[in-house]
């Protein structure tokens, strides 16, 4: 075979030269470069300083328009333990993705103020005080318009962030789950308490009037929870098991969200136990024959469109993958419900402001 030509590789030894950091693309090149000018270290990958994808720590709500939000709550999970630790595990991977999808290229810092404003530090033990902090909480960032990222953590704390969100105008949601958390209802025996647990969220936001059942799809439904979920159904809901999504097909679920949502606001929730536990070890309820990592993305990329007003992904718990490939998978789709907030942020205001770190 013959040598490569002279003029080839002069060719190639010029672009050798030029330094991987100085990419073609220069509104990608603008944001490496300006997130090392003031002070993100996007090379390191391991900064502790950092937050979420390298979000500055950022606590003044009325300066933020996108929130990433820790919730280390775990109150009701049955066994496998460890969701409190769901927020620092995907944290920490977090820093591996972005700060540009690789396929729409968004850039949400380029875009907008997004800041990790950290994890919730309860004040109680209990989880009816730690429901009514969240809501709190949560209240505050729809009344400065704030979108939110929210990452568990049990399952409950879905409601509470729904109860806010949806008070001015009900939400639709897309809800990838194991489990449809419609059970629930009254303690037997005392019929004034309502039971809230991570088996039991959007029966509560629905009983609440901030979801709309007739506006949401549940996907990846399965397992022996499945016969506890008539609520699901009786109120309007689409249940997608996960033996219908394969047999429907990714595409087929992803255009009957569409038409099932609709224009108003929605809301994406994630339990991780909806994903195969193959892919996603890292959960307290594993349930097999699941929705794959892969088809999560490309649900969520093909959700792209939709009004999404805030979203969550719940459950990890990292003791139980001491690989930590499940916080990084995770962390990857969560960037990707970051980069959907971004998207339909922009469809609803022209307002722009940047992501800085050195203020």
């Amino acid at each position: 075979m013959a040598k490569i030509s002279e003029e080839r590789l002069s060719k190639y030894r010029e672009l050798a030269d030029i330094p991987s950091m100085q990419m073609q693309d220069t509104a990608v090149c603008e944001i490496f470069r300006r997130m090392e000018d003031e002070g993100a270290k996007v090379r390191d990958m391991r900064d502790k300083n950092m937050g979420m994808y390298m979000a500055p720590f950022q606590k003044n709500i009325e300066e933020l328009d996108i929130a990433c939000v820790g919730i280390p709550m775990e109150n009701s999970i049955p066994l496998r333990l460890s969701t409190s630790k769901g927020p620092a595990a995907l944290r920490e991977w977090s820093q591996w993705y972005g700060p540009v999808h690789e396929i729409w290229k968004t850039i949400p810092f380029e875009s907008f103020n997004v800041g990790d404003y950290g994890d919730i530090e309860f004040e109680h033990k209990d989880i009816l005080p730690r429901v009514e902090q969240i809501y709190a909480l949560y209240a505050e960032f729809s009344k400065a318009g704030v979108n939110t990222l929210s990452i568990g953590g049990e399952h409950t704390m879905t409601y509470p962030i729904m109860k806010a969100l949806g008070e001015i105008e009900p939400l639709g949601m897309i809800h990838i789950d194991a489990h449809a958390d419609t059970g629930g209802g009254v303690i037997p025996g005392d019929e004034d308490v309502l039971s809230i647990n991570d088996a039991s969220p959007f029966r509560h936001a629905v009983r609440d009037g901030v979801l709309d059942p007739e506006r949401c799809i549940q996907i990846g439904i399965r397992g022996r929870g499945e016969h506890f979920w008539d609520f699901s159904h009786q109120t309007g809901m689409r249940v997608v098991t996960a033996t219908e999504f394969y047999d429907l097909g990714v595409d087929a679920v992803i255009a009957e969200a569409h038409r099932i949502i609709g224009d108003g606001p929605c809301y994406i929730t994630i339990d991780n136990d909806g994903i195969d536990p193959v892919d996603m070890p890292a959960t307290g309820l594993p349930e097999p024959f699941g929705v794959s990592a892969l088809d999560t993305r490309r649900i969520l990329r093909g959700v792209k469109g939709l009004d999404i007003i805030g979203a969550d992904f719940a459950e990890l718990s990292p003791d139980n993958d001491p690989t930590g490939q499940s916080a990084n998978i995770s962390a990857a789709l969560c960037f990707e419900m970051l980069c959907l907030l971004t998207e339909s942020r922009a469809e609803r205001s022209s307002e722009r402001r940047k992501t800085h770190w050195n203020k």
